[in-house]
């Protein structure tokens, strides 16, 4: 039955485990798909700012070129040469073609240098520098077409570049990114999120596994123990007395006894010391029982200064050396008011075929004839 709750108990777990995983990965994928696209839109808006800060950088070489301190031509080369420059603070790379579509600068192509474009086309026909001359004219725009990547000439890729007119010089100037490589930014910062989703949920499940498995321990020893004593509860007794039943079933030369204890007098022990000093006696008590008895045994605290006690042995004389030990050393016990602590004990074992509430009961029975008997003793039935 235990193993069958802890099972059940593990499956409903896992089973939520891989829900919130399900969810957890759901809402990142819910996420992954709204940044892809503000993403995209932030890397179009880069484009746009390079292009307008390279404008801007012309026209401070323009100005220098109108105060006489060098010619326009000193200005433009040295404009050029900024642009190409810009690589170590730009990830891509500026191009100028004049309105004309002539290829004023490339840095990655310059087999184009002073050669008019306006006919050439992309995969898709359309003529790309033309559309460079018209969005710049327009007052600057982007432009979605296919180019060659430095390094890789003979296969063209999505791009999408802002261009913008430097209108003194007739320039059109223009940056921008190859989509594949945006996608290529987003799906390692996907990977990698993940990657991170995955390791904080593995360390969740297993923090997660600990804290469950010790609050399952924890749930399992306050139904199944009594805090005070220590001892096993009435509840735990119902639900094992079967399996010492079990136990003597199977083996014919071990019998299942039941002790009965009693703590006498324990009313008036509250009634004179308080019931903090009688909680001092019970736990006491339980240390002897378990001090003094087998792991294998079985000890419960029954209810009140009542006591359970299940043992298999081979015969009764050790079951009574036992009872008659357990009643001396509670008898011996120190505690911190000057009483004489005594129990009484009855013992019954269980016959062929008897149930567990039949020899509970009986030894209930002797126990209260050992009362009956001037208490501290032991009572059994005739073996």
């Amino acid at each position: 039955m235990k193993g069958y709750r802890s099972s059940h108990i593990g499956q409903q777990f896992g089973l939520m485990s891989v829900l919130s995983l399900i969810s957890m990965l759901l809402l990142f994928y819910l996420f992954y798909s709204a940044f892809s696209d503000t993403f995209y839109e932030e890397k179009k808006q880069e484009s746009r700012d390079l292009t307008t800060s390279a404008v801007s950088m012309i026209e401070g070489f323009y100005k220098l070129s109108q105060s006489s301190e060098m010619t326009e031509l000193e200005a433009q080369q040295l404009a050029l040469h900024a642009l190409k420059s810009s690589r170590s603070f730009h990830d891509g790379y500026y191009w100028v073609n004049d309105s004309y579509a002539n290829m004023v600068m490339h840095p990655e192509r310059p087999d184009l240098m002073g050669i008019n474009l306006a006919q050439v086309e992309d995969i898709n026909g359309l003529h790309l520098f033309s559309e460079f001359v018209r969005e710049a004219h327009k007052g600057g725009g982007w432009v979605d077409y296919y180019w060659t990547k430095p390094g890789v000439e003979r296969e063209v890729f999505h791009k999408v570049s802002y261009v913008a007119l430097f209108e003194p010089w007739d320039w059109v100037i223009g940056t921008g990114v190859y989509l594949d490589e945006v996608e290529a930014k987003n799906n390692r910062l996907f990977i990698q999120s993940i990657e991170l989703i995955v390791v904080v949920f593995l360390l969740m499940a297993i923090v997660s596994v600990m804290w469950a498995k010790r609050s399952t321990i924890l749930i399992r020893d306050l139904a199944i123990k009594d805090p005070l004593t220590g001892l096993y509860s009435r509840r735990y007794l119902n639900e094992s007395g079967g399996s010492f039943i079990s136990q003597d079933r199977r083996n014919e030369n071990n019998h299942l006894y039941v002790l009965f204890l009693d703590i006498d007098h324990f009313k008036q022990i509250n009634d004179s010391f308080g019931h903090r000093f009688g909680d001092e006696v019970l736990h006491e008590v339980g240390n002897v029982l378990l001090e003094h008895t087998r792991p294998e045994d079985l000890c419960v605290r029954y209810g009140g200064e009542e006591f359970v006690i299940l043992t298999l042995a081979h015969q009764f004389g050790s079951v009574h050396r036992l009872a008659e030990r357990l009643r001396a050393h509670i008898n011996a016990l120190e505690l911190t008011e000057n009483i004489d602590l005594t129990v009484s004990v009855g013992i019954a074992m269980r016959g062929c075929e008897e149930s567990m509430i039949s020899v509970l009961n009986r030894a209930d029975q002797y126990l209260y004839e050992a009362k009956e008997s001037g208490r501290d003793c032991v009572v059994s039935e005739s073996v």
